[in-house]
């Protein structure tokens, strides 16, 4: 890992010390120390958390410093230059023998019709009594 301890215990009392001071305003004196105690391992342990990221960090970037020969292997192969064959030809033909035909390519889209869906409640056929009572009743209840 990269430091040592040290740097747990500075960030563990730093913590501590923050938590500590800003807990003491709104809690009482053994709920603050309970509040700092606290504090200090959740930030002790985040020490190691950090320590340990920066030197993953620190080692990665050290790997791709230190292998240049490496580097060069890696960026072969990195570039695609993708090129389609040229079907123009097809494609005209295609087309001509659609525009001779005098129907579309997709005969489903010719016959295209917009969904109707049936419906699920219909209020046509209701009284309008029962309509008006029906709005009352909703209207009561979100007033409560």
């Amino acid at each position: 890992m990269l430091g040592s301890i040290r740097w747990n215990l500075v960030l563990g009392l730093a913590g501590m010390l923050l938590t500590f001071f800003f807990s003491l305003g709104n809690n009482g004196f053994a709920v603050s120390c309970l509040r700092a105690v606290y504090a200090f391992a959740a930030f002790f342990v985040a020490g190691y958390l950090l320590r340990g990221a920066l030197q993953l960090i620190i080692a990665s970037a050290d790997a791709e410093r230190g292998f240049g020969a490496a580097a060069d292997s890696r960026e072969t192969g990195a570039h695609v230059d993708l090129k389609t064959p040229d079907d123009e030809s097809e494609l005209s033909e295609m087309l001509k023998a659609q525009r001779e035909s005098g129907q579309p390519g997709n005969a489903a889209a010719a016959e295209f019709r917009p969904l109707e869906p049936k419906r699920v409640f219909s209020i046509e056929d209701k009284d309008p009594e029962e309509l008006a009572q029906a709005v009352r009743h909703l209207a009561q209840e979100g007033e409560n």
